[in-house]
């Protein structure tokens, strides 16, 4: 693993974030932000998939843009290439358990349930994969970011912890999925 294929890996998800941004600004003169998960609801169906692209605020996209960029970095470093693979079932399993069990008369909107799913696929990837390289990304993500866990429990009424919660529960069960051939980056 060179520095150009890391960076080329990385496009990835600055892509991912500027897309947030265009969405962002698309919700400024739409109304696109009623897409997220309205739990238990037919209408809140389509936030499964479409909530982590839709913020409410210039701080809420800008705290999840960082999250994701520095998250994202860590899932490059574990594993180059594939991220669609591992944010896409984070992106639904995380979405349909917060539509499961999210707070009634709610909407929850954002990519934090993505974030969470990063964290909670990293931590996981060094406990089920035991390589030097899982192991030693899992216990700097865990130094670091170890703290964020306590966001999956209820605390600030307008934060949506059942998504954080959704998110990282989905982020073990892609990590657990992973299956890695000896030798394989």
């Amino acid at each position: 693993m060179n520095l150009k294929s890391i960076w080329d890996a990385y496009k990835q998800v600055i892509y991912l974030v500027v897309f947030l941004w265009i969405v962002f600004l698309v919700s400024r003169v739409s109304s696109v932000n009623s897409f997220g998960i309205a739990p238990r609801t037919m209408a809140g169906l389509p936030g499964i998939i479409l909530a982590p692209f839709l913020h409410h605020d210039l701080i809420h996209i800008a705290e999840n843009s960082a999250g994701l960029l520095v998250l994202g970095f860590f899932m490059i470093l574990l594993e180059p290439r594939g991220l669609f693979y591992k944010v896409v079932p984070i992106i639904i399993l995380g979405g349909a358990g917060t539509w499961l069990i999210g707070r009634a008369d709610s909407v929850h909107l954002g990519a934090s349930g993505l974030i969470f799913g990063m964290l909670g696929y990293l931590i996981a990837a060094g406990l089920f994969r035991r390589d030097l390289k899982s192991v030693l990304i899992s216990v700097i993500v865990l130094l670091f970011y170890g703290g964020m866990i306590f966001g999956v429990l209820p605390s600030i009424p307008s934060v949506s912890w059942e998504s954080h919660l959704c998110g990282f529960i989905s982020g073990i069960i892609t990590a657990s999925g992973k299956k890695v051939r000896k030798g394989s980056n």
